[in-house]
């Protein structure tokens, strides 16, 4: 049984996607989630490991510390090794942007960018009503 969490969900949607076989799981997936889950979930990992390497490259930092600070701010935990007021401008961008990031999240990134707007954006209901 998996946990409804991203580490439930990402196992699943490999599996889904790789065999294409149809799972059933006790929670409900929409079709969306499966097939955009892999791609979140690595942008997340290249986004984690990436600004540990820039960051471990521009302060000249061992690679695990800048990796916690990372991990850290994409996670929004709060957690330091006591680096962050030591480091440089761009590792602080680096930072800020991965805690936006991570905060927000992605879908949420994209929603607000798309224009889906309906042309008509009143819907009256319909009903049938049985009279006399």
């Amino acid at each position: 049984v998996f946990v409804c969490s991203s580490f439930g969900i990402v196992p699943v949607s490999v599996i889904v996607v790789l065999l294409s076989v149809s799972v059933s799981v006790i929670f409900v997936l929409s079709s969306f989630v499966i097939k955009y889950c892999p791609a979140w979930y690595s942008r997340y990992i290249v986004l984690f490991v990436g600004g540990g390497m820039v960051i471990s490259r521009v302060e000249n930092l061992p690679i695990l510390v800048s990796l916690f600070e990372t991990a850290s701010a994409i996670g929004t935990v709060g957690l330091t090794l006591g680096i962050t007021p030591s480091l440089g401008l761009v590792s602080h961008l680096i930072l800020i942007c991965l805690m936006f990031f991570g905060r927000v999240g992605g879908l949420t990134l994209i929603f607000a960018t798309m224009n889906s707007r309906a042309k008509n954006g009143a819907k009256y209901p319909q009903e049938k009503i049985t009279v006399g």
